[in-house]
């Protein structure tokens, strides 16, 4: 394994982490330049919980939903057992899969005394893309990508609303197209105050921009720049990202991956490993002790339940 820091967009990463204070007040993180991915932080989470999952397991762990615009996002939410404040984290999978691929590391870290929320993107329900033009399959991506970023920053109000959460601790975690989501949130929603981006990559704009036909190009590059990670990612908080690659990745190509590292702020820590997309349970150690201590997990592990594969 090795360990490297990126140095870019020290500037733009300082400008977010003024408007912390300020962003609370409209959708959760509007004082900044949220782009397309703004919403109605007056509207009504309507969370509903459907009880607990496992009774016999020592963290409860409840089946529940809320409302994200037309969405109605499934979630577990992982309560460890305790009293005050505590870190709190959302998890996201990957393209295609649901909340179910992410409970088992969401629940690792509650048993660590963090409250975890792990959902499922609207984008691995929504129904098929309508018309039948590349640029309306392009549109369609773009509407996906937006829903699912709105859905996580309003997975992030549901987390911020909690007695028992401390809304200056709110970390995240993303895998895939996960961390390709996380790496706009990272631009957009200064409250989360650390990420953990696992295999996400993202390539240049300009590649899409080449490939298209001439005459469709200015359109292409106003959709794809407005949901570009590489443009987020670059206005993070410095300090606030660690990205996780591995170099037998044959899910993102290698220059993907980099692309999103080249474009991270100063301060990000990146760390490589020998293995494939998924990277493996070394990797899943290394980050929950990387959110132990940016978070400041500091209680004893609940006794009963499993801290890592």
């Amino acid at each position: 394994m090795r360990t490297a820091t990126r140095a870019r967009h020290a500037g733009a990463g300082a400008v977010a982490l003024l408007l912390v204070a300020a962003a609370a007040a409209c959708g959760g993180g509007d004082a900044v330049d949220v782009g397309p991915f703004g919403y109605d932080a007056a509207q009504p989470l309507a969370t509903a919980d459907k009880g607990v999952v496992d009774e016999d397991y020592p963290i409860a762990v409840h089946d529940i939903s809320y409302t994200s615009g037309g969405d109605t996002v499934e979630a577990f939410l992982s309560v460890p057992p305790g009293d005050g404040r505590r870190p709190a984290v959302v998890y996201v999978h990957g393209a295609g899969s649901t909340r179910d691929s992410m409970i088992g590391p969401a629940l690792w870290l509650a048993a660590r005394g963090a409250v975890t929320l792990a959902i499922t993107a609207p984008s691995s329900t929504a129904a098929s893309s309508a018309g039948a033009t590349a640029l309306d399959r392009l549109r369609w991506q773009r509407s996906l990508e937006i829903r699912d970023v709105v859905a996580i920053r309003r997975a992030v109000d549901l987390l911020a609303e909690r007695d028992d959460v401390d809304r200056a601790r709110l970390g995240y975690v993303g895998w895939s197209a996960g961390a390709r989501a996380g790496a706009i949130l990272s631009g957009v929603e200064p409250r989360l105050h650390s990420l953990v981006l696992i295999s996400g990559g993202s390539a240049p704009v300009s590649e899409f921009v080449q490939a298209a036909p001439v005459e469709l190009r200015p359109e292409v590059e106003e959709t794809m720049s407005s949901i570009d990670p590489l443009r987020y990612i670059a206005r993070a908080r410095p300090g606030s990202l660690l990205l996780q690659d591995g170099r037998r990745d044959t899910v993102i190509p290698r220059r993907a991956l980099q692309a999103l590292i080249d474009a991270a702020p100063h301060g990000t820590e990146v760390r490589w490993y020998d293995a494939e997309h998924a990277l493996g349970p070394v990797a899943y150690r290394d980050h929950m002790r990387w959110l132990e201590e940016q978070l400041g997990l500091e209680g004893p592990p609940v006794p009963g339940a499993k801290t890592g594969p």
